[in-house]
């Protein structure tokens, strides 16, 4: 009984000790583990880059060269056509606000002038003279009381002032009551403005284009008809007319690069879309080994 006991007891001994060496065996002899071990094995090579999309969707590039032109062609690598278009955005948009900014300063050099050469006074008073000068008083049945109001009152090229010595509403019934007298005639319609409220858009421009305001300017000299090829226009008219060309010239230049940067975005946009399509779009050849008349069939995709 005892030897049997034994016997086992040396039988299990002898198969723990072949496995451990068994175990020795299979282990590598450098079993230590590094931080290096522990990092992830990814392969950043084969990520595609974030603007893969533009790339391969046309629709993606259409929108992105729509919001900055040349943003398609550029993740297309077309490097002229995106550069193109990026320029001509800059030089627009530079164009524009320059444009912009000299027309708010030149519209400010002529209201200034407006303002100190031009009178709401003396155009009133020549109107009341416009009237004795051609017997034009029992026309107009309000030119009596524009002369009452205007009696001892003089002109002093400020416009907060002057303004508030001219009744806007009387001087109005009587321009509308006024008729053109030309050199040779009495016309037969009235005057084709009124006056409008001061420092409106339309008050600066009425005063320096139609003639029957140029006697409003200071330095006009006194005439009661007045021709239609404006000979009687005093200098400042013709001033005021130039500096309002001026800025409204500049507002019209910055006004068609706001047309150009949108048609530089449109043209921008469905060129990268046509060449995210022109590269999807190829022409595949294949052939068919197994006919006896190599059959060739032509696809394009779209």
């Amino acid at each position: 009984m005892i030897s049997r006991s034994i016997s086992l007891i040396y039988i299990l001994l002898v198969s723990v000790m072949g496995i451990q060496a068994q175990n020795r065996t299979s282990l590598p002899q450098d079993s230590t583990i590094t931080m290096q071990d522990l990092k992830p094995n990814i392969n950043y090579s084969k990520s595609d880059p974030f603007y893969q999309p533009l790339r391969e969707k046309p629709g993606w590039a259409l929108m992105s060269s729509a919001i900055v032109p040349g943003a398609g062609q550029a993740a297309n690598k077309k490097w002229i056509r995106a550069g193109a278009y990026f320029l001509a955005e800059l030089v627009l948009i530079g164009v524009h606000v320059k444009s912009f900014y000299d027309a708010k300063a030149e519209q400010r050099k002529y209201k200034k002038f407006a303002n100190n050469n031009w009178s709401v006074v003396t155009y009133a008073k020549w109107l009341v003279e416009y009237h004795d000068q051609n017997a034009l008083d029992n026309r107009n049945p309000y030119i009596d009381d524009l002369e009452n109001e205007l009696s001892g009152v003089k002109a002093s090229y400020n416009p907060d002032e002057d303004w508030n010595n001219v009744d806007l509403e009387l001087l109005r019934n009587v321009e509308r009551n006024t008729p053109f007298v030309y050199p040779d005639q009495v016309g037969d319609i009235n005057f084709s403005h009124v006056m409008p409220n001061y420092g409106s858009q339309q008050y600066y421009e009425l005063i320096s284009k139609y003639y029957q305001f140029g006697p409003g300017w200071n330095d006009f000299n006194a005439q009661y008809q007045l021709p239609w090829d404006g000979t009687a226009m005093p200098n400042n008219f013709f001033m005021g007319s130039r500096l309002a060309e001026d800025f409204n010239d500049s507002y019209r230049l910055a006004g068609n690069m706001i047309s150009l940067l949108i048609l530089n975005h449109i043209v921008s946009a469905f060129d990268a879309f046509l060449t995210v399509k022109a590269k999807k779009s190829r022409l595949e050849a294949e052939t068919n080994f197994l006919n006896p008349t190599r059959t060739i069939s032509f696809k394009f995709h779209f």
